[in-house]
């Protein structure tokens, strides 16, 4: 057989190999990777949520259990904060806007889901944010005029420490503050004119997980 000859066989070869190659390696099975498939094993809450876009959200704090211990709090212990008139705690629809009697609010109509807890660069809405606080949560309100840099560091680091022993903060910054930092829990603001490690750590042993939706520490995550 001649080389022209012996050319135009290895060709024709090559030809074939690509065709069979186009039509079995797309037919479903056959392919070496597989597609991820969604996670069914979450409830529809957890779901809805999921399709929520947290674009905000630079590090979540996880909450791996729903019961936790309970800082300890003496008897007859002053809540720090003032206390408003709780609202209520009926759910309405994603993107109703709410009034509420506190800036920020403390208790009051929401959406059904709560914002994942963790540190914020851009605030989820009051209406997310207060369904936190009915499970038993502490939002960090900043405004980022006043408080930044060191200040920022300080307060992001010790809301990481606390989330060792309980999860459930938020840090968010706020434009609307007329305060430098607002400490919200269920029924409960406290204002801050200057970052105090102390009045966030008194604040947060005496409200965490006492939503209205915790019973002894055990709250909905």
């Amino acid at each position: 057989m001649n080389i022209k000859a012996k050319s135009g066989l290895l060709l024709l070869c090559l030809v074939c190999a690509f065709s069979i190659t186009l039509l079995f390696g797309n037919l479903p099975g056959n392919a070496h990777e597989s597609r991820p498939q969604p996670n069914t094993a979450s409830t529809s809450s957890s779901m809805t949520n999921s399709t929520l876009q947290w674009n905000g959200l630079i590090e979540p704090f996880p909450v791996l259990k729903l019961e936790s211990p309970l800082p300890g709090v003496h008897p007859g212990t002053v809540l720090p904060g003032i206390r408003f008139p709780d609202l209520g705690q009926q759910h309405v629809e994603i993107g109703t806007s709410v009034t509420y009697n506190s800036n920020p609010p403390t208790s009051g109509p929401h959406y059904p889901y709560p914002a994942p807890w963790g540190i914020y660069i851009y605030p989820p809405a009051d209406e997310f944010l207060v369904h936190n606080l009915e499970h038993g949560g502490v939002i960090i309100s900043y405004n980022p005029k006043q408080i930044k840099g060191q200040e920022l560091v300080q307060l992001r680091q010790q809301a990481r420490s606390l989330s060792n022993f309980n999860g459930r903060i938020i840090v968010t910054p706020q434009l609307n503050l007329d305060t430098p930092i607002a400490l919200t829990a269920w029924n409960y603001l406290q204002k801050l004119d200057r970052y105090s490690s102390t009045a966030v750590k008194i604040f947060y042993d005496t409200h965490i997980a006492r939503g209205p939706e915790c019973q002894q520490g055990l709250c909905p995550s």
